[in-house]
C-alpha cells in the first residue's frame, strides 16, 4: 500500500485508489466546475447555433429575391433587345427630378 503526503491524493491500494473525505470533496469540486463550465459552453454553442440558423435562413431569402431580380432584368433586357432602340422602358427607371431625355 503507498500513501502520499498530506490525505489529498488518491492511495492505491491492490489496484484500487481510495480517496481521503478530503481529497474526494477537492475532486468533486473540480468535477462540479468544469461541468458547470461544460453546460455554460453547451448554452453558448447553441444560442451561436441558433443564430446561424437565423442568418442562413435570412441568406436564403436575400439571394431568392436576388436571383428573382436578376430574371426580371433578363426579361426586361431581352424585351429591349426584341423591341429595338425604343426608351419607353428605360425611362420609367429614371429619376423623376431628372430632365427627361
Amino acid at each position: 500500500m503507498s500513501t502520499s503526503g498530506k490525505g489529498k491524493a488518491p492511495v492505491s491500494i491492490s489496484g484500487v485508489e481510495a480517496y481521503s473525505k478530503e481529497a474526494l470533496g477537492d475532486e468533486i469540486r473540480k468535477l462540479t466546475a468544469a461541468n458547470v463550465q461544460l453546460v455554460t459552453d453547451k448554452m453558448e454553442i447553441e444560442k451561436a447555433r441558433v443564430n446561424l440558423e437565423a442568418d442562413r435562413i435570412q441568406l436564403f431569402g436575400k439571394k431568392n429575391s436576388l436571383v428573382a431580380k436578376r430574371e426580371e432584368l433578363r426579361i426586361e433586357i431581352a424585351m429591349l433587345n426584341a423591341t429595338g432602340p425604343s426608351n419607353v422602358l428605360i425611362r420609367r427607371h429614371q429619376d423623376p427630378f431628372l430632365e427627361p431625355i
